[in-house]
């Protein structure tokens, strides 16, 4: 078998002569390549050495059927070895990547021999005169070969990357690259790397680049962002002021690129109805700034976020900016959000309402816009604002009674349960807001509900129109955590019987709480709240609300009418006070609590609605009243 000749210069033509037939002609003589070459730098012929190996590079370039005879031979795992700037010319060493990056290109196998060692490519990434042959070398490794991608992540080539890039050290021609790694590592990253100090470095680069308008990265860089942002205890990490505002500009120059039909594809994605894992793939811009909303919304819900920051800190004067101005869009959702998310005491809710007046802003949007994920989050956040109990007679002269009788006929089933959640805060321990809904009629605007055999009243009035929209059919829930319109409008009938309920000599109560049993329909929503199964707590509050109507003759004669109407109430009332194991009801006190709101219902009944109650139903009333005594210890 024919060997190189010992002199180097004849060796290096031998070499080209030998590479040129191709790997057809293998023979032993490629086994002698990596010994030749470590002794061409041991005898200082460096150039010649440079010379070989830049000859092994073009011809693998040139013909892939090399990749593997070269790994066999012992030279792809020798140049590897060698890749060392400390003790090789950076020249040899841009040879070395040249083989390497050839010889992994689209070859699992060889890729699977230089991951192990891909640390030694890390530093020849920071070199100047090797950093594009560094970075094509390693998208060679990476591309489409996750156990190399999962490597460069353990070693933080997001970090490296990122850097470089923000210290401007990458050449023009590699960025892709960079970027195309950057995203491979990123993914890649373990739960514990993800929210370690080395990310919270990485991200604050990215997100600084993100600010530098390079157009033909702007998404990846948002990408990656949001993909840390996806990460619950990396939100509270990132939850500071310099970080919050970039991240908040970052969303409004965002959302100023996108065209008018993608806003719209946001606010559609935004909707509690939507699925956002059914977004079209090539809807990036939608799905990232969506993104984007959620992540800042996350964000304001953090305990970092509350402790952190006030309404006077400078990044919510921001937000409050955005609410404020005229032209809503999917950022407003997110000012809504974050700022109901501080609105957590009620100090700060009164002075968001009568400091700030940002309770008139969101009645405009409430009253004006269409856009279901809008109208949720102002909803939402106004919820918060009718907590303290200072806030509900200002909010109730603002319109607020009004504009939510128009949201419960809202389709979106999410903004009706927050609408209803709002009525029933507003008549909460007010009587100035409970005479407005049981006196006053309902909004002009508004066409009432249409119910199977009951005639509308001649003047239909705001509570009418609130215990009508509790009976109609409306789409289910996307979440068993969001407020439901039936509960909550049953709560809000029953808040406003709490408060009537009471001695009060300060206000003449009684002719509101007969002109309220005028009504027709209003006990319904109070006994639907028996009859449905699902949430416990809420049987519990229509069995005392059923039990408050029936402490007058008027209330207790529309209970008798549900009774009568609903031949399965009386039923489920026994079922519901006699269940020791009704699922997700408590035990003890509260089981007792039952007992005692049914038997003061059934008491009330046979007190007041005597006279309503045929002979059927009084026996069963009574039968069932003695069977809960006897219970009751």
């Amino acid at each position: 078998m024919p060997q190189f000749s010992s002199d180097s210069e004849e060796f290096l033509s031998e070499l080209e002569s030998y590479l040129s037939r191709g790997p057809a002609d293998q023979g032993l003589q490629l086994s002698e390549i990596p010994d030749r070459l470590s002794k061409l730098v041991s005898d200082d012929e460096v150039e010649i050495a440079k010379n070989a190996v830049q000859l092994l590079g073009t011809a693998v370039g040139q013909q892939k059927e090399w990749q593997l005879p070269f790994q066999g031979s012992g030279i792809l795992a020798y140049v590897v070895q060698q890749l060392d700037l400390k003790t090789t010319p950076t020249g040899l060493c841009k040879q070395y990547l040249r083989v390497i990056g050839n010889c992994v290109a689209d070859n699992d196998t060889n890729r699977e021999a230089v991951m192990k060692n891909a640390a030694a490519l890390i530093p020849c990434l920071k070199e100047e005169e090797l950093t594009f042959t560094a970075f094509a070398v390693m998208l060679n490794l990476c591309n489409d070969f996750e156990p190399a991608q999962t490597q460069v992540a353990s070693l933080r080539l997001d970090n490296i990357i990122a850097e470089l890039l923000e210290q401007d050290r990458i050449p023009e021609e590699a960025i892709d690259y960079a970027t195309d790694l950057l995203a491979w590592s990123t993914e890649k990253l373990t739960p514990v790397q993800l929210k370690d100090a080395t990310s919270v470095n990485t991200f604050g680069c990215i997100l600084r680049l993100s600010s530098q308008y390079d157009e033909d990265h702007y998404h990846e860089y948002v990408a990656i962002l949001v993909h840390y942002l996806q990460d619950p205890e990396f939100q509270q990490t990132v939850a500071t002021a310099e970080i919050l505002e970039k991240l908040l500009d970052l969303m409004l120059d965002f959302e100023a690129r996108l065209t008018p039909e993608e806003v719209q594809g946001v606010f559609r994605s935004l909707s509690v109805q939507t699925d956002s894992s059914k977004i079209s793939s090539e809807d990036t811009s939608t799905l990232l700034m969506l993104q984007l909303v959620n992540s800042l919304s996350s964000i304001s819900a953090s305990d970092a976020f509350v402790k952190n920051f006030s309404i006077r800190s400078p990044v919510v004067k921001k937000v409050r900016s955005k609410l404020l101005s005229l032209a809503t869009s999917p950022a407003t959702v997110c000012a809504c959000v974050i700022l109901g998310n501080l609105a957590t005491s009620d100090q700060v809710s009164i002075d968001m309402v009568e400091d700030m007046g940002l309770h008139l802003t969101l009645l405009g949007i409430l009253s004006s816009r269409r856009e279901p994920a809008l109208l949720y989050a102002a909803a939402g956040f106004m919820r918060h604002l009718v907590f303290p109990e200072e806030n509900r007679i200002v909010l109730g002269e603002a319109g607020l009674i009004e504009t939510c009788c128009h949201l419960l006929m809202n389709k979106d089933p999410s903004v009706r349960g927050e609408a209803a959640a709002i009525l029933c805060k507003l008549v909460s321990n007010n009587f100035q807001n409970i005479e407005k809904v049981v006196y006053e009629a309902m909004p002009d605007d508004i066409t009432p509900a249409q119910l199977s055999g009951v005639e509308l009243p001649p003047h239909p009035t705001i509570l009418y129109h609130i215990a009508t929209q509790a009976l109609v059919s409306t789409t289910p829930l996307p979440s068993t955590s969001m407020k439901n319109a039936m509960i909550e409008i049953g709560r809000t009938i029953i808040a406003i019987l709490r408060y009537l309920g009471q001695a009060n000599a300060e206000q003449d109560i009684e002719p509101v709480l007969r002109h309220m049993f005028k009504t027709p329909l209003v006990a319904r929503p109070v006994a639907r709240l028996v009859r449905q199964r699902f949430f416990a707590e809420a049987r519990s509050e229509g069995l005392l609300g059923l039990g408050l109507m029936a402490q007058s003759h008027e209330g207790a004669v529309a209970v008798v009418e549900e009774l009568k109407s609903d031949d399965a109430l009386l039923e489920a009332i026994k079922e519901f006070a006699t269940s020791p194991n009704e699922e997700g009801q408590q035990v003890g006190s509260s089981l007792g609590r039952d007992h005692q709101n049914t038997l003061v219902l059934l008491h009330g009944l046979a007190t007041n609605g005597v006279n309503a109650m045929d002979i059927s139903l009084k026996s069963d009333v009574d039968s069932l009243r003695e069977e809960l005594s006897k219970l009751l210890v």
